[in-house]
């Protein structure tokens, strides 16, 4: 490969930002002369005694297809189809990780008529450091909004980018900066973190020499020999349980929305198998298929007449696999499912079917039949050093500072919620830190509130956290939030409908960054009045009013007396909601959706916008 001069982010393809000086800054022998020609002007700098360099350009309005020629001493990169319009950090977990290919199903006319080639995404993989703050950004590559490329967009990002696009009609870069499980502190500086020296004892740790390799060598050895000593004792992969031609007249009877945690004999680590037939019709046979399982803990093996069709190696995405070999008649599907640690099984309310091209399904979640393979003791647990403090900033988001930019869309909370005390104050340091490193002022930062999500038989206390994340809005300015716990999934951590997410987090950008009409907030409670036998919730209803969904009452409302929780309803009057109560003098509190998963929620303004959620002591 030929030296680069560039850092790696200006490749093909790469947005800057309008109207604010542009950088370029690179690396090449030390005290070498670089010559810069962009945009009909051409600039010379001489490099540092360590080959550093960089040139500042006049800020530019929107634009495209400029060039951009460096040389120096006998090297010359060129950077072609250059775009100038806004870009926006895209950061946070796995919920902003999360591709278009994964959402596919419910958007694949998204994405078979995405065609923009004004809308682009520059995606830093996996990068972490402990011991120093990076300056070199990871090498990636940009791509556009087109049907062979879009699956690999930030379902987040691409859905924001494409409601600004609409409005703004100039070019829009996302810089996709996530990573699946990360808490706050992985994307805090040490300086950031520097009041929470408990969290830095880890930042250390991870410091030491050979500390981080000799962990991740030891356990992933141990994992990798879990896994090989449950293949060599399975008994069906050993008597091979996959093949039509296997009798299971003996196997017990179950059906996929079963609890496995309610089975004794599911109710263990190890391999359970199992088995279903399935009679196909000559027409039906002719054509494409795909077999959906939703969610599946924690890793599976998919075979189809003796043929594996598909295989995921852990809990979270959904199985969609294409069929090559399906045929008229009777057809058997076979699973294998590796539970690495407690119970496994299928996540409970998600579909299970074959779809055919010509869209019939044929459902598959009754008439399985199973068998236990192995039980053993459960899978050595993985360190994921992404997780660890400081980690990530150091080496995906300190290296972006010398890079002018609009502003960042962020979703992340999820691996906070176990602990969600405090997670305000550190959000907003972090938030202040960015701004500081970045040098461009308090530039917007906009993000979504968690979920709602329930899974069976935890209580999670997203409530919390969600608290949490509101109180951010008034210690930090230039900040938005938008309400999202009516878009997800009680029993999904990645909700499919990634499209409301960007787009609500679009139009707050519109509204907050592009001074648009635009409404973007839903109610707000702003203050709670005592009378004899009623409460008075006063809101800002952005809108003229408040409305009701799915019902003529207020649902999901609390009061409380202490900590004794009594759940009330509420009626709307303009922009007030009154609650009857003879207990008005005895109540504490007041809240709203104050639950995982607030799934009768269902007060919003004129616009379609849910309420923030809250717990007001009075």
């Amino acid at each position: 490969m030929a030296r680069k001069i560039l850092a790696n982010i200006f490749v093909d393809g790469v947005v800057l930002q309008r109207e604010m000086p542009i950088k370029f800054w690179g690396e090449v022998d030390p005290d070498a002369t670089v010559t810069v020609n962009f945009a009909s002007a051409s600039y010379e700098v001489t490099a540092d005694e360590s080959g550093k360099w960089e040139v500042s350009v006049p800020e530019m309005s929107a634009g495209a297809g400029y060039e951009l020629k460096v040389s120096s001493l006998d090297l010359v990169q060129t950077v072609n189809d250059i775009l100038i319009g806004d870009v926006w950090i895209c950061a946070g977990q796995s919920n902003m990780e999360l591709p278009m290919i994964r959402v596919r199903r419910l958007f694949a006319d998204e994405i078979k008529n995405s065609n923009n080639s004004n809308i682009r995404q520059y995606h830093l993989p996996l990068t972490s450091d402990f011991d120093r703050e990076q300056e070199t950004i990871p090498e990636s590559s940009w791509i556009a909004v087109e049907p062979n490329q879009t699956a690999k967009f930030s379902a987040t990002g691409f859905f924001f980018a494409s409601k600004l696009y609409e409005h703004l009609n100039v070019p829009i870069g996302i810089v996709m900066t996530a990573i699946g499980g990360t808490p706050v502190e992985a994307w805090m500086s040490r300086e950031a973190l520097s009041g929470y020296p408990e969290t830095l004892v880890q930042v250390d740790e991870c410091r030491q020499v050979g500390f981080i390799d000799s962990i991740v060598a030891s356990e992933q050895k141990a994992h990798a020999d879990w896994f090989k000593t449950l293949a060599k004792f399975d008994r069906g992969l050993n008597e091979e349980w996959f093949k039509e031609s296997f009798t299971d007249e003996n196997w017990k009877k179950i059906d996929l929305n079963v609890a496995w945690d309610e089975v004794v004999d599911l109710k263990s680590s190890g391999s359970v198998w199992l088995r279903k037939e399935v009679e196909i019709s000559e027409d039906l046979a002719n054509q494409s298929v795909d077999i959906i399982l939703g969610c599946v803990v924690d890793a599976d093996e998919v075979y189809v007449n003796g043929v594996k069709v598909g295989e995921t190696g852990y809990r979270y995405p959904p199985r969609d696999y294409k069929i090559p070999n399906l045929k008229a008649g009777k057809n058997t599907i076979a699973i294998r499912i590796v539970v690495t640690h407690e119970t496994g099984g299928f996540t409970f309310g998600k579909e299970h079917k074959l779809l055919f091209s010509d869209r019939t399904e044929i459902t598959l979640t009754n008439g399985w039949k199973y068998k236990r393979s192995i039980s053993c003791p459960q899978a050595p647990n993985l360190t994921f050093f992404q997780y660890k403090p400081t980690g990530n900033y150091n080496g995906m988001i300190h290296p972006l500072h010398n890079y002018p930019i609009k502003g960042v869309i962020w979703y992340q909370g999820e691996s906070n919620a176990g602990n969600p005390v405090g997670y305000s104050q550190k959000f907003s340091t972090m938030i202040t830190d960015w701004r500081k490193k970045w040098n461009q002022g308090d530039f917007p930062f906009i993000f979504a509130q968690l979920s709602n999500w329930s899974p069976k038989g935890h209580l999670m206390n997203w409530q919390l956290l969600r608290d949490e994340q509101t109180k951010t809005l008034s210690t930090t300015p230039n900040t938005r939030m938008i309400v999202t716990n009516d878009i997800g999934e009680y029993n999904d951590l990645h909700p499919l409908d990634k499209k409301s997410v960007g787009q609500r987090l679009a139009n707050e950008a519109l509204s907050l960054v592009y001074k648009k009409d635009i409404v973007s907030t839903g109610p707000t409670l702003t203050s709670v009045k005592k009378l004899k036998n009623q409460l008075i919730l006063d809101f800002e209803t952005y809108g003229d009013k408040l409305i009701l969904k799915y019902s003529d009452v207020v649902h999901s409302l609390s009061v409380w007396i202490d900590e004794i929780e009594i759940a009330v309803e509420g009626i709307i009057k303009g922009t007030t909601v009154i609650i009857e109560t003879n207990h008005a003098s005895y109540v504490t509190a007041v809240s709203y959706a104050w639950i995982d998963d607030p799934a009768d929620a269902n007060l919003y303004n004129i616009h379609g916008l849910p309420t923030v959620p809250f717990k007001q002591e009075i």
